[in-house]
C-alpha cells in the first residue's frame, strides 16, 4: 500500500493512524495537493489527498473512504463498532470532525503552520484570532459537553474507534499550529486532547511532520 500525502494534513494523519493502530505495513510519499497537476487529479478528480495505492494499481481517495476500505480487508483490531448505534455515532463524530471541525481548525493551521513553512509567507494573526473567537469557542464549548471523564475512547462502551481518530486527527492540527487548548475553560477536552495524542500511533505520525 502507498499512502499518497503528507503528515501536514490532518486527513492524510487520520489515514496514517489508522494504519498505525491496525499494524499495517505501508509506505508514505509526499504529495502537496496544488497545483491541482494531471497525475493528481488522474488519482483523484476531486485533487485532494489523502489518496491510497493498492497492489493493483487502483487509487482510491478520500480519508473516511480508506478508512472503510481498511475495515474490510484487515478487520482486526476493529475500528468500528459492532453495535449498530455505535456504528452510527462513530460514523457521525468522524463527519463532524472532517466537516465543522475542520472548519474552524483549517485557518489556525493554515496560517500559523502550512502558510510559513510551505509558502514564505507571514501568519495573519487577526485571521486566526478570528477563527478562534468566532468558530473554535462555540465548537469546543460544544464538545467539552460530550466529553468522556476521565479521559478516554469517545464511545467507552466500543473503546478505542475512528471516532477518535477523526478527532484526534483534529486535535494534532491545534497542537501543531501551537494552539494550547484552555483546560480552565474546556478542562474536559483538554484532558482528552493530552491522551490521544500521547497514543503511540499519534506519537509516531507526528513525529514525521516536516
Amino acid at each position: 500500500m502507498i499512502i499518497h500525502g503528507g503528515p501536514p494534513s490532518p486527513f492524510v494523519r487520520k489515514v496514517l493512524v489508522y494504519c498505525e493502530e491496525k499494524g499495517l505495513s505501508y509506505e508514505s510519499k509526499d504529495l502537496i495537493p496544488f497545483p491541482k497537476t494531471p497525475e493528481l487529479l488522474e488519482m483523484n478528480p476531486l485533487g485532494k489527498i489523502p489518496i491510497l495505492e493498492i497492489a493493483d494499481g487502483t487509487h482510491l481517495p478520500d480519508s473516511s473512504v480508506i478508512c472503510a476500505y481498511l475495515e474490510k480487508v484487515h478487520p482486526e483490531p476493529a475500528l468500528l463498532p459492532d453495535d449498530p448505534v455505535a456504528y452510527a455515532r462513530a460514523l457521525f463524530i468522524e463527519e463532524y470532525c472532517d466537516t465543522r471541525l475542520s472548519d474552524v481548525i483549517g485557518p489556525i493551521l493554515f496560517e500559523r503552520y502550512i502558510k510559513p513553512r510551505f509558502f514564505g509567507g507571514e501568519t495573519d494573526e487577526a485571521r486566526v484570532q478570528q477563527s478562534i473567537d468566532e468558530g473554535l469557542a462555540t465548537v469546543l464549548d460544544h464538545i467539552e459537553g460530550l466529553m468522556p471523564d476521565p479521559a478516554g475512547p469517545l464511545l467507552p462502551e466500543s473503546g478505542f474507534t475512528l471516532a477518535d481518530i477523526a478527532f484526534g486527527a483534529q486535535l494534532s492540527s491545534l497542537k501543531i499550529a501551537g494552539y494550547e487548548i484552555d483546560a480552565t475553560r474546556w478542562p474536559k477536552v483538554a484532558a482528552y486532547s493530552r491522551w490521544i495524542l500521547a497514543r503511540p500511533s499519534f506519537e509516531s505520525v507526528l513525529s514525521r511532520l516536516p
